[in-house]
Formats: structure tokens, C-alpha cells, sequence
């Protein structure tokens, strides 16, 4: 048995994040480069993030083992008697193969990860249920019961408001399903919790080769950051002002920042802003410009703040709320939108489809992005790193 069951599984309420339409990033202009504006100015934006220290490449050559690439000059059909050769059938089909290895070396990756892992848990739950005498169901209930009590009306209340879809119905027709909702979220961070100790007091050695793809270059000089200058991990967000899970996810890595503050952990963030979204990208842009003023951090905070009402009005109320000089702020309104573009073509060619998305040491976080979830990609990687 799967030891995830263990903790079960609520009924879905609220949905993963905000979809681009049909999986893709909206139209975007051509831009000079990713990462670099067409322009140039004589305003010092802060520094981008940080390389990160002493870390092994996330990734590994074994993936290119796997590639099924024809070498150049390979004749691939005759038409009439004239050669067709490789580089014929144009740059889209070497995007389309060199998409398809990530795809496949990154499922094959995860699949011998999750399998290892799930034995690993089951391993030392099953030494510690032994050790108190009880059948690992029965260990693990007992712990999710002690530690994960009936929510409250005002936390279930709470808990509906803050993280309802536009469309969710009442909260009186699904209050049972919210319920669920609050023990799942509260157990898995217990079920995490009480893994970690158990881990810790166990010896164990993983030796799964690295088949993952080559790590993602994800940063950019203009990226707002925060955390560690001398990162073994890196976080990096695509998101959207306008997207309500987005706001949910800046509070998940608020505690993230709080709970990696002393560990060399960078966070960092990039935009997307959705075709179907009309102030995320005005949004994106007084952002963006306030992290020339070293104010993004604030800014962004007072945005997702006042999600539902994000008229140019309100961000220009928001920029002076905190402290942007307002002459500075016009000036870089008028040539940011390469910055926030150059984004959005970062965020095409890595494959994302919707906000929030995460990427860790360049590789796709595909799981629960909770704390919990987060947290558990983030150990791993600094593990990888350490060992």
C-alpha cells in the first residue's frame, strides 16, 4: 500500500492554479533577448539573483544517452531524386525532440524517485510502528488524530474565503468537502513532519543515477529575489498578479522564506501574466519597475493584497503606499514591458502553461505546491547538494 493513502484524501474543492488558454502563454511581442530589454537606460536596476555556490548541476548527461538525435547531414527521405536531409525538416522539430527528452527523462526520473521514496517511507514507518508495538495503520491514525483536531466554524470560514474559486458554490453545499479539505492540508504537513524525524534517526543511502534533464536557466539579471546570495537551491516562481492561486502561493512562500531563512535557499520570481487576466499585466509592469527601486518585495505584497481591484488608479495608489518615486516609476513604465515580455518567452520555452508554476534547480516541481510539498523538493535538492 501506498503510504500516501495513509493520510487520505480530501474531496476537491478548489482548483491546482490558473490555466494559460489552452496550456500556452498568451501572445507576447518579440524581445531582444530573454532576460534583456530592447532598450537600454541609464537607470541601475538591482542585481539579479546570485549564481548558486558549490552545487552540483542539477541534471545529468545520462538524459543525453537516452536522445534519439540523427546526426547533421542525415538524409531522411527522396523526393523525385532529391535529397531531403535533416535539417530540412526546419528548427521546429528539434525544439519538438529536445522537449520531448526533458518529457521523457524527467517522468523517468520522477517514477524511480517516487517509487524509491515510497519504499523508503514505508520502511521506516513500518520500523517505528513496530517499535511501539502497533500495525503501521493504526501508528500513523493515531498521529494524524492527536495532532490534526475537527476545524472550527470561524477556521472553516476562513478557510472557504481565502481559497474559493470564482465559481465555487456556497460554502453551506460543500462545507463537508472544506472540512476535508483542512485535515488533508494540516495532515500531510503532520504526516511530513513525523516522516522527517523518522528520517532522521534512520541511515539512508539513495543511489538512483541523476537522469533528470539538464537544469533550466531560469533567472534572469532583472529578476526579483530574496533568500540566500550564495543559494544551493533555487526556487523560481512564474506567476500572475490577477490569478488567485498566486496570491495563495505568496503565502506559501512566505513561510518558506521564514522557514529557510538560515539555509542557502534563493527565491525568485518572474512573470506571467494571463491573456485573460486585463490588470495582470499592468500589474506585472509597476512590479517590475519598483524592483529598480529595491521596493519589489513590498509592492508585490500590497498587490496580491488588493488582487480584486487592480485598476491603474489602484497601482499608482499602490506605488506611492510604498514610497516609489513617482517620476522614476513613469519613466520605467514606458520601456518595462520588454522586461515582463522577456519573461513570458522564458516561461514559453520552459513549458509552462499556468501560474503558479515552480521550478526547482531548473527542474519542474510537479507536486503539491503547500509548504509541506515545497518544502519536501527543497530538502531534497539540498541533500543532493550536500551528498
Amino acid at each position: 500500500m501506498h503510504v500516501r493513502t495513509l493520510i487520505g484524501a480530501a474531496a476537491l474543492v478548489f482548483a491546482a492554479g490558473c490555466l494559460s488558454e489552452r496550456g500556452k502563454p498568451p501572445a507576447n511581442k518579440q524581445v531582444a533577448a530573454a532576460g534583456a530589454p530592447a532598450s537600454t537606460t541609464t537607470t541601475k536596476a538591482p542585481s539579479g539573483p546570485p549564481a548558486m555556490r558549490a552545487a552540483a548541476a542539477p541534471g545529468s548527461s545520462l538524459c543525453e544517452q537516452a536522445s534519439l538525435k540523427l546526426a547533421p547531414g542525415s538524409v531522411v527521405a527522396q523526393v523525385n531524386g532529391v535529397d531531403v536531409k535533416l535539417e530540412d525538416l526546419g528548427e521546429q522539430l528539434t525544439q519538438a525532440e529536445n522537449k520531448a527528452l526533458r518529457t521523457y527523462c524527467s517522468e523517468v526520473a520522477r517514477v524511480r524517485e517516487a517509487a524509491l521514496e515510497n519504499l523508503v517511507q514505508q520502511k521506516v514507518l513500518t520500523a517505528a510502528a513496530e517499535k511501539a508495538g502497533k500495525p503501521i495503520n493504526e501508528f500513523v491514525q493515531e498521529r494524524m488524530e492527536a495532532a490534526v483536531p475537527t476545524p472550527s466554524d470561524a477556521d472553516i470560514e476562513a478557510f472557504y474565503n481565502s481559497r474559493k474559486s470564482p465559481d465555487a458554490p456556497p460554502l453551506d453545499q460543500v462545507r463537508d468537502q472544506v472540512v476535508q479539505a483542512i485535515k488533508a492540508e494540516k495532515s500531510e504537513e503532520v504526516f511530513m513532519t513525523m516522516l522527517n524525524e523518522l528520517r532522521a534517526t534512520a541511515s539512508i543511502d539513495k543511489r538512483l543515477p541523476d537522469v533528470r534533464p539538464p537544469a533550466l536557466e531560469l533567472a534572469a539579471t532583472h529578476s526579483p529575489w530574496i533568500g540566500s546570495s550564495e543559494a544551493k537551491v533555487q526556487v523560481v516562481e512564474f506567476s500572475d498578479f490577477e490569478c488567485p492561486y498566486c496570491s495563495r502561493a505568496a503565502e506559501t512562500l512566505k513561510q518558506l522564506k521564514d522557514k529557510y531563512a538560515d539555509k542557502p535557499v534563493q527565491f525568485v520570481f518572474r512573470h506571467f501574466p494571463l491573456s485573460f487576466h486585463p490588470n495582470a499585466r499592468p500589474a506585472a509592469e509597476y512590479a517590475q519597475c519598483a524592483q529598480e527601486q529595491e521596493k519589489f518585495w513590498p509592492l508585490h505584497d500590497e498587490i496580491f493584497a488588493a488582487q480584486r481591484e487592480l485598476s491603474t488608479d489602484k497601482l499608482k495608489e499602490l506605488a506611492t503606499k510604498v514610497g516609489l518615486d513617482q517620476g522614476k516609476l513613469d519613466e520605467c513604465l514606458t520601456r518595462v514591458g520588454a522586461l515582463v515580455e522577456a519573461d513570458m518567452k522564458v516561461a514559453g520555452e520552459a513549458g509552462v502553461g499556468g501560474t503558479p508554476s515552480f521550478y526547482i534547480n531548473g527542474q519542474t516541481f510537479e507536486g503539491n505546491p503547500s509548504v509541506a510539498g515545497l518544502s519536501e523538493a527543497i530538502d531534497a535538492e539540498l541533500a543532493r547538494a550536500q551528498g
